[in-house]
């Protein structure tokens, strides 16, 4: 796929892909990079591309695989989990599918396809930890519509399959990411979703045709979850991640109410309900979310390192200064410049203060390398 004017301008400030118009302007994480040009964005398949320093491991084992059914998979095609173990590869074919539910099984209860991957065993480090900045990515195989059609794409949109994500210390309690989904109504069986609308939820991010970008979780958003809070769920020894499909007709929904306090933000009435979820539906051939691959990241110690290329420098800048005095539902709003604690949905001078103090600071990881 050649995908460029949307994207141009995100390329040049060091990430392969921003979405504009939503409140979730967050690009994903860069799954290669070129580090003869600052460590930004890569092509899998350019000679000087490298997996990006800032994962630290992947997904190592396959815990649980059940698919929604298997009428859906052709025979011997995207059915083997193990294709979402180790690093990703920008490649849409190298996944494994979750299935999808088409009316009927939805409304008969059929339960959505999972996949449940573990990191590690006990003590040798591989765990996913609540660290400053996102802990992990999930790499799907989306991709963005050049086109618009009458089936429901529209230009500048991605093509993509959603996932609750959920994650768990001992393979049997799992506390599930609250998620944003703002898509009006059904998009079709080859609609988009504009993914600025989208959050804490797989499948957002383009992952073919070049660009390989993974969608970021940081594991702060569940610290309040029951099972965080009752110590069943540890956050800083999280040894399995779960992704369940979300059959995009609409009747699963998000956890906006659980995202924001409104006691802060008493005027933004989208968090007052939750919505329906939408996405392309009913699909087949790779029904569902299909997931390629799960890395663990780095810490990231300078949050003013927003567009995670390992230093502080002008990129980090033309995006901070983007987002200047802008807001959570701004259409220019980036939630990574909004540096200083408490978080309060906004880039102001305590921000600048915070980023000025970490300016030309170089993460640990790229060092090493």
């Amino acid at each position: 796929m050649v995908f460029r004017e949307t994207v141009i301008g995100a390329i040049i400030l060091g990430s392969a892909y921003t979405a504009l118009g939503g409140p979730y302007t967050e690009a994903g994480v860069n799954g290669y990079v070129d580090p003869n040009d600052h460590w930004r964005h890569a092509d899998p398949c350019n000679a000087g591309a490298v997996i990006n320093p800032i994962f630290r491991g992947w997904a190592t084992d396959v815990y649980e695989y059940c698919p929604a059914d298997e009428e859906w998979l052709p025979e011997g095609f995207w059915h083997d989990p193990s294709e979402a173990l180790g690093p990703a590869t920008g490649e849409n074919f190298d996944i494994v599918s979750l299935g999808e539910l088409d009316a009927a099984e939805i409304a008969a209860g059929a339960q959505p396809g999972r996949l449940t991957l573990s990191f590690g065993q006990a003590g040798d480090g591989n765990a996913i930890r609540d660290g400053k900045g996102y802990d992990f990515a999930i790499f799907e195989n989306g991709f963005v519509s050049l086109f618009n059609t009458f089936g429901g794409s529209v230009a500048g949109e991605m093509l993509g399959e959603l996932g609750y994500v959920e994650v768990s210390s001992n393979g049997s309690d799992f506390a599930r990411f609250p998620s944003v989904s703002l898509t009006a109504g059904p998009v079709g069986m080859y609609g988009t979703i504009e993914i600025s609308d989208i959050h804490n939820l797989a499948g957002k991010h383009p992952n073919s045709g070049g660009l390989c970008t993974g969608t970021p979780f940081d594991l702060s958003d569940i610290a309040g979850d029951p099972l965080v809070v009752g110590g069943a769920v540890d956050i800083n020894d999280i040894r399995y991640v779960r992704i369940v499909d979300v059959p995009g007709d609409g009747s699963f929904p998000d956890r906006a109410t659980s995202f924001l306090d409104l006691t802060l933000w008493p005027s933004i009435s989208i968090y007052e309900d939750d919505h329906p979820i939408y996405d392309a539906w009913v699909t087949y051939g790779s029904g569902g979310i299909d997931v390629e691959a799960v890395g663990v990241l780095c810490e990231q110690e300078y949050e003013a390192d927003i567009d995670l290329n390992g230093i502080v420098d002008g990129y980090d800048f033309a995006l901070f200064a983007q987002s200047w005095g802008r807001g959570l539902g701004h259409e220019k709003w980036i939630g990574r410049c909004d540096l200083a604690e408490p978080k309060d949905y906004g880039v102001d001078k305590r921000d600048l203060a915070l980023f000025a103090g970490q300016w030309l600071g170089v993460e640990k990881w790229r060092t090493e390398q």
